[in-house]
């Protein structure tokens, strides 16, 4: 097998999990991962500007599309286009998950209890 034939395998990463957080939280949302372009820097270097990034798309019924980003920096979920744009969300996945559907709009499902 030719090199070039191989799939490209991305290890799970943090917008994965905020994916499945969401997926599993608010369901309703419309979500997908995707490399779009950088419109806000997180670390703040305008030489990222037009980069591609991976981001999480967000929609919910007549709401429009959002972008939300994983800050390596500070660790945590921010806004990357939208009204809140460059707001962090926050460092746990499942409250950036429920941020995002109360965000939105979005009905959330209860948390799964604990045991």
């Amino acid at each position: 097998m030719d090199e070039r034939d191989e799939l490209k395998v991305e290890p799970f990463g943090p917008l994965d999990a905020l994916y499945a957080a969401v997926r599993r939280r608010a369901p309703q949302i419309a979500a997908t991962c995707a490399e779009t372009p950088v419109e806000t820097p997180e670390t703040l270097d305008l030489r990222e500007l037009g980069k591609l990034g991976l981001r999480l798309c967000v929609s919910y019924r007549d709401r429009p599309a959002r972008r939300i980003a994983w800050d390596s920096v500070s660790e945590t979920y921010v806004w990357s286009s939208g009204p809140d744009a460059g707001a962090r969300l926050a460092a746990d996945v499942e409250q950036a998950a429920t941020r995002i559907a109360w965000a939105l709009g979005a009905p959330i499902s209860p948390e799964p209890p604990a045991g």
